[in-house]
């Protein structure tokens, strides 16, 4: 057996392994992340708010949403219209069937997330093969990938998206790279902080490629029962949820108004939760709740800019020809940051966004020095939880794999150049 095959023989029996601790987590939990978006779906379905008036008894069983405080005014889902369209075939189904279907489509965006960093940045060798695996099994014993299945995020979707642009970009797709960034930023409209570098090498195709698919949704909505107002719906949550900085569920305003049926449909644990540890990632919330110090609110933007700045000037040689690639793996680095201050909660399943970054250093990176060895070792070592006795593990890490992940962009040693096969 080569080591190729042993390499990939554990990977392989790594991901059935976690396949299974998830699929059990999966029947014993509730999915209470994934509940608000699911009834989300439904209701943009339904012509229904998405954001305000949740259910109250004498509604269908199939629009409530029991971690939702009795007598609040607003629902918990906090994503966009277009985030409910794409999970419309969950609201689809019941929410026991919903659960395992996403259970399934988050491992296979997980694998398509590293496929595609395979197929365009990896050179079909055993090293190549060494790194992916390595860090796909890094990823898989961390309690952030546990915390997002059994809570039924969305965060692989948004992952898988971005090592899908950092492909297409690679191979010079456009329309298809112009799409991905589109519906990156219907998902999340922060994301177009992650995309503005990549306006220095804007090409018409992309424009075509993004101006097309928002076409194709602006159609979709509009035949949908309130889907155009569903995005000021949008807007307007928004601003009430700003407001709120640090809750987890909406506040009520008659607490006691009534009680949840004690099973919905067909299940009893929809409040249940894994009690495993997970922590707030984000620098603002992090020091407003323990040092009570609230980070002006220009500090996060500034960082942001500073960033861009700095980087324009440490690149001014290279870029009236750097690469898209290049110019993304810059926006994913000041926008992290940028997410990392405003005081908003960070949990760790957002650990994924790092795939496609992390793989496109890793794998381009071909003469990476001792000390961008070690912040990658170190960063792996707080992800699967070695160092234990810290308290922010996921934040620590981001750090590190910022400071390696920039140390690379800034070498001419980083290249995306087609690889030989």
């Amino acid at each position: 057996m080569t080591r190729r095959s042993i390499v990939t023989l554990i990977a392989a029996l790594a991901l059935l392994f976690s396949f299974a601790i998830d699929l059990s987590l999966t029947r014993k939990y509730g999915g209470v992340d994934l509940r608000d978006k699911v009834v989300g779906a439904r209701s943009l379905l339904e012509g229904r708010t998405m954001y305000r008036n949740p259910w109250r008894p004498g509604e269908p069983e199939r629009l409530a949403d029991p971690m939702v405080p009795p007598g609040a005014e607003m629902t918990r889902y906090t994503g966009t219209p277009f985030q409910s369209l794409v999970l419309a075939p969950l609201g689809m189904l019941s929410f026991g069937n919903a659960r395992l279907m996403w259970l399934v489509m988050q491992y296979a965006l997980l694998l398509a997330a590293f496929l595609f960093m395979l197929r365009g940045f990896g050179e079909g060798d055993e090293r190549s093969h060494l790194i992916a695996a390595t860090a796909l099994v890094v990823l898989l014993v961390s309690t952030s990938w546990r915390l997002h299945v059994e809570r039924g995020q969305v965060y692989i979707l948004f992952g898988a998206l971005l090592a899908a642009l950092f492909w297409s970009l690679k191979k010079e797709r456009h329309l298809l790279a112009g799409a991905i960034a589109a519906s990156l930023m219907l998902f999340k409209p922060t994301y177009a902080f992650l995309l503005l570098p990549l306006l220095v090498r804007v090409k018409l195709r992309m424009l075509l490629g993004g101006a097309g698919l928002i076409a194709v949704a602006a159609a979709v909505f509009a035949v949908i029962p309130n889907g155009l107002a569903s995005w000021i719906e949008y807007l307007d949550a928004m601003r009430a949820w700003s407001a709120m900085p640090g809750l987890g569920a909406p506040p009520s305003v008659d607490p006691g108004a009534f009680e949840y049926p004690a099973t919905i449909e067909g299940l009893s644990n929809l409040r249940d939760h894994h009690k495993m540890e997970f922590e707030n990632g984000s620098i603002g919330a992090v020091l407003l709740a323990v040092g009570g110090i609230a980070l002006p609110g220009w500090a996060p933007w500034a960082a942001y800019g500073l960033i861009l700045v700095l980087s324009a000037y440490m690149l001014r040689r290279e870029l009236p020809g750097v690469q898209g690639t290049r110019l993304l793996l810059l926006g994913f680095l000041a926008w992290t940051v940028l997410m990392m201050i405003l005081p908003t909660p960070r949990f760790d399943y957002q650990l994924v966004h790092w795939i496609g970054p992390v793989l496109f250093v890793l794998l381009g990176e071909r003469e990476r020095t001792f000390g961008n060895n070690v912040l990658f070792g170190l960063a792996a070592m707080l992800v699967v939880g070695a160092w234990g006795i810290l308290p922010v593990n996921i934040l620590i890490a981001e750090a590190l794999l910022i400071a390696a992940c920039g140390w690379a962009l800034l070498q001419t040693r980083l290249t995306d150049e087609p690889a030989s096969r």
